[in-house]
Formats: C-alpha cells, sequence, structure tokens
C-alpha cells in the first residue's frame, strides 16, 4: 500500500483529524505531514506551534518541515541559505524538531515576471543552508529543475509537479493535481517513495505516552534548546548513552513560579555537569513551571545524536 502525508498551511490541524483523513487514490490514510516552521518571532497562519506539533507527535504521524519565505528565496545565495537556516534552526529548537527540513524553490527556475534562479544560485542556497542545520537536516522543494540541481548538496528531496518527471531519487511527490479536503481546509497531498527520516542519522523522537516523553538532543557545541513542560511531569532527566555531553546551563520559568525565582539556573558556566551512560542526571519540575531551556556541548561531537532529555 502507498504511503500519503499531507502538507498545508490555512490551518492548523490535530494529529488525529490527521491520521484519520483518506487522502490516497485507495484511500489510504494519512501517515504524515510535512509543515512550515519559522522562528517563533515570525509565526504567521502557515506556520505549526508547539500546541499543533505536539498533537502530531501524539498522533504518531511522520513529519518534516518547509521553510519558505516567498517564491524568491534562493535569490540571495548563500548567505539568503545561512540567514533562513538560522531561522529554521530557531524554529526547530522551538519545536523541539530533530528531522529534515526542506528549503523551498517554489516555481519554475524560469517563471515569467520573475528573476531566472540558476542553479549555481540555487544550489549556494542550499549551501548554506546545509551551513547551518547540517546536511543530514537540511532538504529541497521543488519542480524538476530544482531537483535536479539540489542533488549533490543536500540528500533530502521533495518534488512537486507532474508524476512522470518524477525522480527516482526523491523522497516526495507532491501531487499538484488532487488536492484532498481534511479538516475543512484543502491540503496537498504528498506520496512518499523514499522515507523521510524523523530524527537524521540516528536516534527518534519518541511520542509521549502515559509515563514518559522523550525529546531529542541535535549535537552542537553550547547548544541552546528550549522546550515545554509538559502538564503533570515530576522531573527532569537528562541522558547520554554514547559518548558524553556537558551540560553549561538549565532553567525553568512559568507564571506560577514564585517571584523572583522565574530562572532556576543549576550550574553556571563555571561550574559545568559531565553527563555519560553511568552519570544520567535529574532535577525536579518546578511547581508551576512550564518551560524550559538546556544549553550543552557534546564531547566529541557525536554524529549518533543519541543524548536526549526525558519528562516524567
Amino acid at each position: 500500500m502507498a504511503t500519503w502525508w499531507i502538507d498545508y498551511s490555512a490551518a492548523k490541524l490535530s494529529g488525529a483529524t490527521i491520521a484519520g483523513a483518506a487522502v490516497g487514490p485507495g484511500s489510504e490514510r494519512a501517515s504524515g505531514a510535512i509543515r512550515y516552521l519559522d522562528a517563533p518571532g515570525n509565526l504567521v497562519t502557515k506556520h505549526t506551534d508547539r500546541t499543533e506539533y505536539r498533537s502530531l507527535l501524539d498522533a504518531g504521524l511522520g513529519l518534516a518541515m518547509y521553510f519558505e519565505v516567498g517564491k524568491n528565496d534562493p535569490m540571495g545565495g548563500f548567505a539568503r541559505g545561512q540567514e533562513y537556516g538560522r531561522r529554521a534552526l530557531a524554529g526547530a529548537d522551538y519545536l523541539g524538531f530533530p528531522g529534515v527540513v526542506f528549503f523551498c524553490a517554489d516555481r519554475w527556475f524560469r517563471t515569467p515576471g520573475f528573476p531566472v534562479i540558476t542553479p549555481a544560485v540555487w544550489g549556494a542556497y542550499l549551501d548554506g543552508a546545509v551551513s547551518i542545520l547540517g546536511r543530514d537536516r537540511t532538504g529541497a522543494y521543488g519542480f524538476s529543475d530544482a531537483i535536479d540541481a539540489a542533488a549533490g548538496h543536500v540528500d533530502y528531496f521533495v518534488q512537486c509537479g507532474a508524476r512522470s518527471a518524477l525522480r527516482g531519487f526523491a523522497h516526495g511527490w507532491q501531487d499538484n493535481n488532487v488536492q484532498p479536503t481534511v479538516g475543512g481546509i484543502t491540503v496537498d497531498r504528498v506520496l512518499i517513495q523514499r522515507p523521510i527520516p524523523f530524527a537524521p542519522v540516528g536516534g527518534a523522537a519518541v511520542p509521549r505516552n502515559d509515563e514518559e516523553w522523550t525529546m531529542q538532543l541535535p549535537s552542537g557545541d553550547h547548544r541552546s534548546l528550549s522546550f515545554d513542560i509538559p502538564q503533570g511531569t515530576n522531573q527532569i532527566r537528562v541522558n547520554c548513552p554514547i559518548d558524553f555531553l556537558t551540560v553549561h546551563g538549565i532553567w525553568q520559568a512559568g507564571d506560577g513560579l514564585p517571584p523572583g525565582n522565574e530562572f532556576d539556573y543549576r550550574w553556571s558556566y563555571e561550574a559545568d555537569f559531565r553527563i555519560d551512560r553511568l552519570r544520567p542526571w535529574k532535577i525536579a519540575v518546578a511547581g508551576g513551571a512550564t518551560q524550559g531551556s538546556i544549553i550543552y556541548t557534546y564531547s566529541p561531537a557525536n554524529p549518533e545524536r543519541m543524548g536526549s532529555i526525558s519528562f516524567r
């Protein structure tokens, strides 16, 4: 049976709504979604947010993201790719999303009324994004001209346009002819012909269940990652089964915390704490805390990205 995902921008949908929607030509139900993200300060209707993202996770859906500002995104080349890569990374960190972000050429390279996108400019744009997110988290979206020109710059591809032109190396094909209605809005359906990893290279984000929810810690040096603290959580636990990571600081915040106590730093930069397979770390959740942030460094840089935060 074919695997179909959806993408959409007109509204936010619950995971249960998507999982229950028959979108394929054989009434196949949607098993994943590609949503839009951006830095937290830029979110509008088309972008996902933490509430929707958690709902999609809880429904067990496969997930990927688009980053798109407009039809001329690639025209800024490498510098624009870095700029938009930073915005995409901020959005991914805000959500706790560890997967692939597809950068878009949302038109043919030669489109009347628009400047010509050359393969060199498009490649430089993607290279700029890769320099921020890493190649294992960066993908390309576009028509066959963009997909062909993206090969060698990124490793993940979603192609739109005629199915007869679909490249065998593309991971997904966006059907531009049939647009199902899901949750009262028109959506695109995406045929998945190669798996899109939710957590690139190694590990996976584990949806929350009745006991625990786990969020992956991407590799990085003095990496900062913000997160929501699920309601009813009593404990935050940091794990690193491969190599080790150093926690530089962690804080909790929330409207219900006592005045003057909004930020609870467990360590300063002068008193770091090492976490490895034999020495996980845990801290009690402060009463009223709803958000947190952690600053950490992997040593050595860990390509497996196996560190995680769990909430219990």
